[in-house]
């Protein structure tokens, strides 16, 4: 009777897995660090007038050099004026 009722339950758990349930004793995974979160980083250029690093959405594009703010444009601007 008690074997029967083992049986059942491997099959049970068993089932129970493969159609996606996750059992918490067993499924307990909240310690493993997740890689995607240290691969999500920005990229990054340089400016060309001071040399300040900053993320590519930031960057103000001109001639295809970056610049990190309208300052360092015109500083520039005027340099190869």
């Amino acid at each position: 009777m008690i074997f029967r009722l083992i049986i059942f339950a491997i099959i049970g758990i068993v089932i129970y897995r493969l159609i996606g349930g996750k059992i918490p004793f067993l499924d307990r995974r909240e310690d493993v660090i997740n890689d995607d979160d240290f691969t999500k980083i920005a990229p990054t250029s340089e400016c060309a007038e001071c040399g300040t690093y900053m993320t590519e959405d930031d960057a103000i594009i001109y001639h295809k050099k970056s610049y990190c703010s309208n300052e360092c444009l015109e500083k520039a601007q005027k340099r190869i004026r």
